[in-house]
């Protein structure tokens, strides 16, 4: 067969089409009686409604999401330890909330669904499928949840999406108020050990302080030098008297006698200071102060730690019980639920053009194919021999 002997595309569609108008009853039954009964399926099919909620996830300003990220980093796992979520986990936690069998059963029983969904089964676990069949949660673009139930009753499909926004609320405050609780609880325990070990600490402190008459090392080894420094310079000065009256009157005479016990005193007190005697007064040995000042510092730096620490831990108590007394409404609703009376399915428009585009390319090819086997039958040809073959084997069953 050559190029020129193929039909072409407009050849062919005539063709097709002549056989359908040759067999225009046979067409118009075929696609008729398919479609009627699509419609009066379809016309059975209770409509069914859809209700909707937009609500915005719990904000991450409270108390309990700033002590998370004070504990960021080296810390987490303390974080992790308390249960103390930030915003990401507590949206996590909203959409467990409303996907959870709970709040679903809640919904079911205060519905009386069972005898509203007619319900035949056994298990209560299939009931709940068929609710869950019904209902959707999912994230909008702007990272917003969106809660959707579908029902027979627009009036009832709204009220069950309200009945879950204000349930969940509920089951999310719960949630917070048991989270902050431990959290609480704990802090309240560190506060106390903490309490004990700076009691201790400034007991030690203070025992330190009066054990070595060391209670300000920046005041104490200021009035030391100051001191030391004004018996040099009296001893110096006396040095020098001793030395004008040794010149000029001899180590005989009375004045020098005298200036040399000053001398002698002033070194004795220059030794018995430097030495740590003088304590009592609140100098300081100037070999002892290193260590006495780095233990002192040392002791201290602890101390100021525990205080720290005690600080810290009584503010986050502090607002923890807040956290836990709070009541307040944390699912902000954008797009309440509303009673939205247009149905979302069945699409009877859409069955209908289906079910007919469907029937009319059946009968197309039922009316090509009698087209097809009546022109071979005239030919002769084998195919022709092969479908009488085949229908006598049918009529043979008949009889």
């Amino acid at each position: 067969m050559t190029t020129s002997d193929s039909p072409s595309l407009t050849e062919s569609l005539l063709r097709i089409l002549n056989n359908n108008l040759k067999h225009i009853k046979l067409c118009v039954a075929i696609v008729l009686i398919p479609t009627l009964i699509a419609f009066v399926a379809v016309m059975m099919i209770k409509p069914t409604y859809s209700a909707t909620a937009i609500v915005t996830p719990p904000a991450s300003t409270s108390s309990m999401g700033n002590l998370s990220s004070m504990l960021s980093g080296d810390m987490s796992s303390y974080a992790s330890l308390l249960g103390l979520s930030s915003g990401s986990n507590d949206a996590d936690a909203i959409w467990t909330f409303f996907n959870s069998w709970e709040l679903q059963d809640q919904v079911i029983i205060r519905f009386n669904l069972a005898e509203h969904y007619e319900f035949k089964g056994k298990f209560h676990a299939d009931l709940l499928k068929t609710f869950r069949r019904n209902f959707s949660l999912t994230l909008t673009k702007e990272n917003m949840l969106e809660i959707t139930i579908e029902d027979e009753d627009y009036k009832l499909a709204a009220q069950m999406v309200q009945f879950m926004l204000v349930q969940a609320d509920s089951m999310y405050n719960a949630f917070k108020t048991a989270q902050a609780r431990q959290s609480r609880e704990y802090f309240e325990s560190r506060i106390n050990k903490c309490l004990v070990t700076l009691d201790s600490l400034e007991e030690d402190f203070v025992n330190f302080q009066v054990k070595n008459n060391f209670y300000d090392p920046s005041i104490q080894m200021e009035s030391t030098i100051k001191y030391l420094g004004e018996q040099e310079a009296q001893r110096e000065a006396v040095d020098v008297e001793l030395n004008y009256e040794r010149m000029n009157r001899g180590v005989d005479s009375k004045k020098y006698e005298e200036l040399q016990k000053r001398y002698r005193s002033l070194d004795a007190s220059l030794s018995r200071t430097l030495s740590g005697k003088r304590e009592s007064l609140g100098l300081v040995a100037l070999k002892k102060s290193p260590a006495l000042g780095a233990e002192y510092m040392r002791k201290e730096s602890e101390i100021r730690v525990q205080e720290t620490m005690y600080k810290m831990l009584r503010q986050q108590s502090e607002q923890l019980l807040l956290e836990e007394a709070k009541t307040m409404k944390n699912l902000h609703v954008l797009q309440a639920p509303w009673e939205n009376d247009k149905k979302v399915a069945p699409r009877r428009g859409v069955i209908l053009m289906f079910a007919c585009f469907v029937s009319f390319l059946i009968a197309t090819l039922i009316c090509n194919m009698i087209a097809y086997l009546e022109e071979e039958k005239k030919r002769g040809s084998g195919v022709a021999k092969e479908w009488a073959r085949l229908c006598q084997f049918f009529h043979r069953k008949k009889a």
